[in-house]
């Protein structure tokens, strides 16, 4: 009979320490993305020229630029409605930059105007040569 209550005894101890390993766990990796989203607003600033797209975490998009922070939201505004939103650190998932276009877009167009350029000077190079 002990040895039957020791062994629920341990199972219960076991499932509790487990599951709030993993609830702590949960909770450091939502503190990170948060930490990751102010960071990236306090790197925006605020005013008309701070324009950002931003991701909800329920896969929502809005555009605006920050006209505001706060501790724990920040205030994004539609510049073509004027209508304002406070949102809070922690129901935001990303945090980008409007407009522009990535780093392996720009190394793409890159890429081909260097290709563009090598095809036309061998076409001019070997236009009256034969053997070229």
């Amino acid at each position: 009979m002990l040895k039957r209550l020791f062994s629920i005894g341990l199972v219960v101890l076991v499932f509790y320490a487990g599951n709030s390993l993993f609830i702590h766990a949960q909770a450091t990796q939502n503190d990170r993305a948060t930490d990751k989203v102010k960071a990236e607003v306090a790197k925006r600033g605020t005013g008309p020229k701070a324009k950002v797209t931003v991701k909800l975490k329920d896969q929502t998009k809005l555009k605006g630029y920050i006209s505001g922070t706060a501790g724990d939201s920040f205030t994004l505004s539609d510049s073509k409605t004027g209508q304002t939103k406070t949102l809070a650190y922690s129901d935001v998932a990303e945090v980008k930059k409007q407009g522009g276009m990535s780093l392996p877009a720009k190394i793409g167009i890159g890429v081909g105007i260097g290709v563009g350029v090598l095809a036309l000077t061998y076409a001019i190079a070997c236009h009256d040569d034969p053997f070229c």
